[in-house]
């Protein structure tokens, strides 16, 4: 019996080895990087307005500005402390009334305790001083709403500069494959005795070309890719992959009166410079109110007494009415101050309303423009396959040199790259319009 138990420990043991090494070889494999992040364009907007820095910053700020209006309020609320006190006193009576006789006061102990409070009935400035607080934090939050507009207008750009390379990319390999096709025809005609041997070195000289383009679209799909990881502020390791296609939406026809009024009341920098002029006025009020009385009430209620056993409630209640009387010019001086401020913030008003209607118009007339583009692109490019098509044939019959074809495939080149750069520009006019009527987070980002 022993020895069987003897058996099965020995097996035991020989597993345990055996398994050992392959558990810590697989411990040992370092990790491969991340998988590509499949990104939509939605996506990567709601993720750049999670983690983008800019944003985030954006948010602390609206935080600060609350915290002080929090502030700047607890100065009109009750404030309430608990005080113990203990000291010694000894006077010396001369010092005090010199016609006193001469002698010694003490020493002598007090001891007491018990609740000290404050309150503010009437102070104009604490008052203003958190309007202007609690305005400030609206201006916060409009001022991050711009940051936002600004992040989510940035990414939109960036994923339309990758959907753009990569279209460049797909069309520089087709380009490409109708390149080695040419040169692959032109070499058979050389074969049979139809075409020239300049003709193959031309159409070999035009596919070296294209393969030249195609080099550089691709290097394009990648540095692209890395300016849109850095708004996203992804980790350094992690690739990402964009899952939409430059595309062309028929939108509904556009009021641009419409678009206008829309723009002056959604902007965000409207809702920002609308808290600026509350917090200027505020801050004319508060200069001059500091001519009126200020009015606070404060007091204490302590046990008090020689030692704890003979002390007796002891108590202070008092109202204060302060009248400033003459401040040397100061007030006047903060009130012309505040006003000049009231003056520059409506100047800075007037400029932010020109500048949206401006980039209002620019952006309808420039989506318009770009519609317009994408339909004679369209054509364009058809046109350019029907000419390579004929071209390629009537080489093919031996009617004419392939300068033809090589013409027709710069043509379709050219109308290819106007395509790809009509509905860049389509989607990026969109997407500037959107912007500018203050839209452009809900259009993406839902």
């Amino acid at each position: 019996m022993a020895a069987n138990f003897r058996q099965i420990f020995v097996v035991l043991f020989l597993i345990v080895q055996v398994s050992l090494p392959l558990d810590v070889s697989a411990q040992q494999q370092p990790a491969g990087p991340p998988a590509p992040l499949q990104l939509t364009l939605q996506q990567a907007v709601q993720l750049s307005l999670k983690q983008n820095p800019q944003r985030v910053i954006a948010q602390l700020l609206v935080s600060e500005s609350d915290r002080n209006s929090q502030i700047a309020r607890s100065a009109l609320l009750p404030h309430a402390d608990i005080e113990a006190q203990g000291y010694i006193n000894q006077y010396n009576v001369q010092s005090i009334e010199r016609a006193a006789k001469r002698g010694g006061l003490g020493p002598y102990q007090i001891i007491q305790a018990g609740p000290a409070f404050s309150q503010t009935i009437l102070d104009f400035q604490k008052i203003r001083a958190y309007q202007i607080g609690r305005e400030g934090t609206h201006r916060a939050r409009a001022d991050e709403q711009t940051a936002r507009e600004i992040v989510v207008n940035a990414v939109v750009d960036q994923y339309l500069l990758i959907l753009s390379a990569l279209a460049t990319r797909d069309a520089a390999n087709a380009r490409v494959a109708l390149a080695q096709r040419l040169y692959e025809q032109a070499g058979e005609l050389q074969k049979t005795g139809i075409g020239l041997s300049i003709d193959t070195v031309r159409a070999n000289v035009e596919l070296q070309n294209e393969r030249q383009n195609l080099i550089d679209a691709e290097t394009l799909t990648h540095t692209t890719r890395y300016g849109l990881a850095a708004l996203l502020d992804l980790p350094r390791d992690q690739d990402l992959e964009v899952t939409d296609r430059l595309d062309f939406y028929d939108l509904p026809a556009l009021d641009k009166q419409a678009l206008l009024e829309q723009a002056l009341t959604a902007r965000p920098e409207i809702h920002s410079l609308n808290s600026q002029q509350r917090i200027a006025k505020f801050t004319t009020d508060a200069a001059g109110e500091q001519r009126l009385p200020q009015l606070d009430f404060a007091g204490f209620w302590f046990y008090q007494g020689s030692h704890f056993n003979n002390g007796i409630p002891a108590y202070n209640y008092a109202l204060s009415l302060e009248f400033p009387l003459f401040t040397g010019g100061r007030i006047r001086a903060e009130e012309a101050r505040a006003k000049l401020e009231e003056q520059r913030v409506a100047e800075t008003r007037r400029q932010l309303e020109a500048q949206i209607v401006n980039e209002v118009k620019s952006a309808l007339d420039e989506l318009t423009a770009a519609r317009n583009s994408v339909d004679v692109a369209n054509l364009g490019f058809q046109l350019a396959q029907e000419e390579v098509a004929q071209a390629q044939r009537r080489f093919a019959a031996g009617v004419t040199t392939n300068v033809e074809v090589i013409t027709a495939q710069d043509e379709l080149a050219r109308a290819s790259d106007n395509q790809i750069g009509a509905l860049y520009q389509f989607n990026l006019s969109r997407a500037s319009l959107a912007r500018a009527t203050g839209q452009i987070e809900a259009m993406y980002s839902k």
